[in-house]
């Protein structure tokens, strides 16, 4: 997983397949994150994941709930068509902060 610092945001570079088998180890390796770097807010590039299953979107959610209670926030952004479908159909794209792009998820914080 490759970052970057932009001001008071982790951008994270999330690349691949984000499911059942990889759920866990991308679960915490980002809950090793924000807890090296306790005042940042993140951004979740997803431009060059290639699939997410429920498993993918429960670490998201676990995620997005870590962040809200240390008050800081969770952007995506670069999402696929495919891993956009997910999120529709299962109804939470209205609980994501999603964007089109790194620029406009870095400009909203």
């Amino acid at each position: 997983m490759k970052m970057k610092e932009s001001g008071s945001n982790l951008v994270l570079y999330l690349s691949g397949r984000v499911d059942v088998h990889l759920a866990s180890e991308v679960e915490a390796e980002l809950n090793d994150i924000i807890k090296k770097h306790p005042d940042k807010n993140l951004v979740l590039n997803l431009d060059d994941v290639e699939y997410m299953s429920s498993s993918g979107l429960r670490v998201f959610v676990s995620l997005m709930r870590s962040l809200k209670e240390s008050n800081r926030g969770l952007r995506l952004c670069n999402l696929s068509v495919a891993v956009k479908k997910v999120f529709e159909v299962v109804e939470l794209m209205d609980m994501f902060d999603i964007y089109d792009s790194e620029e406009e998820a870095l400009a909203a914080g």
